[in-house]
């Protein structure tokens, strides 16, 4: 089953869903850092949320969102757009040390969302991080900052297949669109996260018809309207747009007695990807080039 992202409406529910198989997207970018179990369960759900997440965006425009906590995960941070091309890091990635969710998490943390288009800042927001849960804190900024009301469920299904550590991985986000009744949404809400709807969602094969059995459950006993839309969002993929012209930019901006120290080393310089973990080898003359650059 490969990965895909669906969006669409129900307009006479006033209801917006976002929906996404994302384990091919999860189990590169997993692979990528070295994720071990609970990492790998962390992070899965962070893409996979920040990519449902993407559905209310424009055409060019990209999400960049960056959960910050006190626990032993400290950091984590996903960057996605409208078209699939999605990336992200944790930190750190070697987590099996947390038996508990106060010691993964700590007690408190923020989650910081930025809105952009082709590099410039549209909008930014910051909420604190109160649920121990990255999909929970992103739902929370969402119902909060975004003043839209928001439900979302991600389930990951890991394995013991080193080259594909995730056997799952499937999420659903379901927004109140204006004029909509509000308890009406709640019921929905906790429905979403009922046995019988994580049960679909959890299904490992994929029907025709899958997304919308799972929204006939969520909305019973409830006819489903004839204004159902669904478009394709984009197939989710892992994409990184570093670069060794980009890495000059990081040079350049070190503090000035490092700068000054990869001159006088004359020694090749190593650099790695904090999203991909590519590495860049970049000469001693190619070190002076990107120092010596005008911008």
């Amino acid at each position: 089953m490969h990965d895909f992202h669906y969006k669409g409406r129900i307009d006479g529910l006033h209801l917006a869903f976002s929906y996404a198989v994302t384990t091919d997207l999860v189990n590169e970018a997993i692979r990528r850092h070295d994720c071990d179990p609970v990492a790998a369960h962390v992070f899965g759900r962070a893409i996979t949320a920040g990519l449902l997440a993407t559905s209310t965006l424009n055409e060019a425009e990209r999400i960049n969102l960056r959960w910050a906590y006190q626990g032993l995960l400290q950091t984590v941070v996903v960057d996605a757009g409208p078209d699939g091309a999605s990336r992200g890091l944790i930190s750190p990635p070697h987590l099996d040390q947390a038996e508990e969710l106060d010691a993964l998490y700590g007690a408190e943390g923020e989650l910081q969302l930025i809105r952009s288009r082709e590099g410039k800042i549209l909008s930014s927001g910051t909420v604190a991080c109160c649920f121990q849960d990255v999909v929970a804190d992103l739902v929370h900024y969402l119902c909060i900052s975004d003043q839209v009301e928001s439900a979302m469920l991600v389930l990951i299904q890991l394995s013991n297949h080193p080259e594909h550590p995730v056997a799952l991985c499937r999420g659903l986000l379901i927004q109140a669109l204006p004029g909509g009744d509000l308890n009406r949404f709640q019921q929905w809400r906790e429905r979403l996260s009922s046995p019988l709807v994580r049960g679909l969602l959890a299904r490992e094969e994929e029907s025709d018809n899958h997304l919308e059995n799972i929204l006939h459950k969520l909305i019973e006993p409830e006819a489903m309207p004839a204004g159902l839309s669904v478009v394709d969002a984009g197939q989710p993929r892992f994409v990184c747009t570093c670069s060794p012209v980009k890495l000059g930019a990081v040079l350049r901006s070190l503090p000035y007695t490092e700068r000054m120290d990869i001159v006088k080393k004359k020694e090749p310089v190593s650099i790695t990807c904090h999203f991909c973990r590519k590495q860049y080898a970049l000469s001693i003359d190619d070190c002076i080039a990107a120092l010596n650059e005008k911008v």
